[in-house]
């Protein structure tokens, strides 16, 4: 059975959305990066995110240099999955810090879209 993002944990919620990207790969071909959160709040966690090859595989930790680095609260991160917070405006309010290429992180907001991920999943 389905449930609401808000019944998952933060390594739950990782699982789930590389099952989700590597089912449909299609958005994620030719985009090659690797894309750090540094979550904390209700649940925490670093994870890095491997996309290569139209496929993403997600880490728990530190593997490697990142091209984008993003800090963020746990709830920010579900709004983000979600598409109910623009990663412009979470950068501009601070709800989101980010070292290294932006233009990746914001790659990733464009990505989330064609996805179009809605509850419950």
């Amino acid at each position: 059975m389905a449930k609401a993002i808000a019944e998952y944990s933060l390594a739950e919620l990782m699982t789930k959305i590389e099952e989700i990207f590597n089912e449909h790969p299609e958005p994620i071909r030719g985009f090659n990066a690797v894309v750090q959160y540094e979550v904390h709040g209700e649940d925490t966690g670093i994870y890095q995110h491997f996309f290569k090859d139209g496929k993403l595989t997600i880490k728990e930790g530190v593997e490697t240099i990142p091209d984008v680095s993003m800090q963020l609260s746990y709830d920010t991160f579900k709004k983000f999955v979600l598409c109910k917070l623009s990663g412009t405006m979470a950068l501009m309010t601070g709800k989101v810090k980010a070292k290294g290429n932006i233009a990746t992180g914001m790659k990733i907001e464009t990505i989330l879209r064609k996805y179009n991920i809605k509850e419950p999943f």
